[in-house]
Parts: C-alpha cells; structure tokens; sequence
C-alpha cells in the first residue's frame, strides 16, 4: 500500500491468535489483528480486539514512546493505569502512555472483549 490507497479489511481475513500470560498476566486471550502495522502505514503497532476470558489478565506493563487506547466492547473489565484502578464497560475508555504503569484482569464472571490500539 502507499499512502493513495485505503484498505477494504473483512473480518474473514483477519488473523486471530491464542496469546498466554500476555505482559506476565495470568491465562490466555484471542488476539484478532484488524489491521497489522505495514497495513495501517506504519502509524500504529497494533489495531487489535482482545477477547478476555473471566479469570484471565494482561499483566502491568509500561509503553515508553507508545501511548495505547483501550475502548470496551463487551462485557466488564477492570484497568488499572497509573495507580488508578475502575471497572470499565462497553463504551467505556483509555488512554495511556508516556511511561505509565496498566494493566487489565476480567473478573466479571463472563467473557469480555475491547479494541486497543498501540499508538507509536
């Protein structure tokens, strides 16, 4: 691609992985890359949805020169950022970089799932 062109990405041909103890968290997730980096221009290093099992977590992690945004989707998710702690739902979001501290458990008894986007 270059920058003239748009993409048409349809859900059939996004890949989807099983990810364990993700940032040294506990558990598995299914990561579903919408756009890898080289589609998305190089502007971002992940445009994914992240489906949370209950009891499963992204361990407390720090991006640097990243930011990263979380948006929910589906059900309940408790995040963690800069020492601040809240139960998110779907509509719910944030933002976070500059080299602080979050991380993300579903403890809500029921499958979650959020759109995050790592931001370079």
């Amino acid at each position: 691609m270059n920058g003239d062109e748009f993409m048409i990405k349809l859900k059939s041909e996004m890949q989807r992985t099983i990810v364990n103890n993700l940032r040294g968290g506990e558990g598995s997730l299914t990561r579903e890359d919408i756009f890898t980096p080289e589609e998305a221009l190089e502007k971002t290093n992940m445009i994914a949805v992240l489906t949370i099992p209950d009891g499963s977590s992204i361990g407390e992690h720090i991006h640097g020169p990243e930011a990263e945004m979380y948006y929910i989707l589906s059900g309940t998710l408790r995040v963690t950022d800069n020492g601040i702690t809240k139960d998110l739902v779907p509509g719910d979001a944030v933002f976070t970089g500059g080299g602080t501290a979050h991380s993300v458990v579903n403890m809500s008894g029921k499958e979650a799932s959020m759109l995050a986007i790592i931001i370079k």
